[in-house]
């Protein structure tokens, strides 16, 4: 049997069990594989094709995280066929994938402010649909919301000044109490089960962030996840500890909080005054 064929039935065999960003990813980088090679069998998959798969990527100018991603997924499913049967050996056993780790851009504490307050004197300079995006993305700068719950993002979720909602991407229950500049970004009236923001696709969202921006003379490179980014990093910054920035963001692990922690040079001052109680 193909391999991609397979992938996407076993996909289609275990509807709920992923949520639509991950299903997105997986069918993203399963059709990586099919335009490798179309007509890859299950039974022939060994370290060598995984191997060309590779410098496939590579050669295509792919980057390393794009190609780790892309191989982790290659992986997901050939062990998921293994379980079926399908695919007998395991053609990992001798690959070692790794990790990529990459510089995670941010908004310093400087920045957010100098753009909160940029918007706040000339939003009029901007369209109503530049406005919301400004909006949007602020919000996020100040709750750590991702794209997807910025979407999906209820009036009924938001109750005396607090968020408590199910994120999308690991199915989490955040519980984010809302800063006041956030506050001010809010719709002045919010009922029932309506969607908080009018979030367009994402593209569309982070082009006319951009263009915003520039109108608000401010000419950093942004798109929607910097926010995100922005909020672990500004949290870090205030010496909220750790473990409840970690809750705050909906991280499952505290690994995946301490990797904001290496880009926040007030957090490492923070901690090395402590050698003059010697």
């Amino acid at each position: 049997m193909l391999f991609y064929d397979a992938a996407i039935e076993d996909l289609k065999n275990n509807p709920g069990e992923l949520t639509e960003a991950t299903i997105k990813t997986y069918q993203w980088n399963l059709r990586k594989i099919r335009y490798f090679m179309p007509d890859l069998e299950c039974n022939i998959i060994d370290e060598k094709v995984i191997r060309d798969f590779k410098a496939h990527l590579q050669e295509k100018g792919n980057k390393p995280a794009t190609v780790t991603k892309a191989l982790q997924v290659f992986r997901i499913f050939v062990n998921r066929l293994r379980k079926v049967g399908l695919i007998e050996i395991d053609p990992f056993a001798g690959v070692k994938i790794g990790r990529v780790f990459t510089r995670r851009g941010f908004l310093t504490t400087r920045e957010l402010k100098q753009l909160y307050l940029s918007f706040s004197d000339n939003h009029a300079r901007l369209t109503e649909k530049e406005q919301e995006c400004i909006k949007i993305f602020l919000f996020s700068c100040f709750t750590g919301l991702r794209y997807s719950d910025l979407c999906s993002l209820k009036a009924s979720e938001i109750y005396d000044w607090k968020i408590r909602k199910q994120t999308h991407k690991t199915g989490e229950v955040v519980y984010i109490p809302i800063p006041v500049q956030a506050r001010l970004l809010l719709p002045s009236k919010l009922s029932g089960c309506e969607p908080v923001f009018h979030v367009v696709e994402n593209c569309t969202f982070n082009r006319r962030l951009r263009k915003a921006a520039k109108k608000l003379g401010f000419t950093k490179y942004i798109h929607c996840h910097l926010a995100r980014h922005t909020f672990a990093t500004t949290c870090i910054s205030l010496g909220i500890p750790l473990p409840a920035t970690s809750k705050l963001l909906g991280h499952r692990n505290l690994d995946t909080t301490l990797i904001y922690a290496k880009y926040v040079d007030t957090f490492l001052d923070k901690e090395m005054r402590k050698f003059n109680r010697l």
